[in-house]
């Protein structure tokens, strides 16, 4: 749509002109979610000099395994989309079943981690809940992997709380 490229350009030269950085945040979580209309619409943003990061979300079935997971960041690099964060599957009613523990995403990290450039690999976080904040998924206090339940704690936020995640 050339109207809304039109305003983005202007919000980001605007920010460019008030030294702020503005930023386009997309959401793609499969590889075959990227197809020629993707394509198209990335190369316009990317020659207008707008930035675009992706957030994903980690899903059992959908993105959970080492080849979809690099395939998704390699596509994304490619788009010059950078691959900003992958969360860890938010404890939401309903969706349980797409829920991942947390260990996949630690194990997912370190296999992509070296297939792309470093400035090109996602963040696997952790959005603690209660107000925790985005945690690296790796950063936690305790991890049982036998109950699942993971700690983590977030200084620089709520000095000397902690924030309690739970695998499925």
């Amino acid at each position: 749509d050339a109207a809304w490229l039109d305003a983005l350009t202007r919000v980001v030269e605007l920010g460019r002109r008030s030294h702020k950085d503005v930023v386009l945040h997309t959401h793609f979580n499969h590889p075959n979610e990227i197809t020629e209309i993707t394509r198209a619409a990335m190369d316009r943003l990317f020659e207008r000099g707008i930035t675009v990061r992706n957030q994903a979300v980690l899903q059992r079935g959908v993105n959970d395994s080492v080849d979809t997971m690099k395939l998704l960041v390699k596509r994304l690099g490619h788009l010059n989309v950078h691959p900003y964060y992958v969360y860890v599957h938010d404890l939401v009613q309903g969706v349980e079943d797409l829920r991942t523990t947390l260990q996949t995403a630690i194990d997912l990290e370190k296999s992509v981690r070296g297939s792309t450039a470093g400035f090109n690999c996602p963040m696997f976080v952790v959005d603690a809940p209660g107000g925790g904040g985005k945690r690296d998924a790796h950063s936690f206090e305790h991890y049982d992997r036998e109950t699942g339940i993971s700690v983590y704690m977030a200084p620089a936020v709520h000095p000397g709380q902690r924030y309690l995640y739970f695998d499925p």
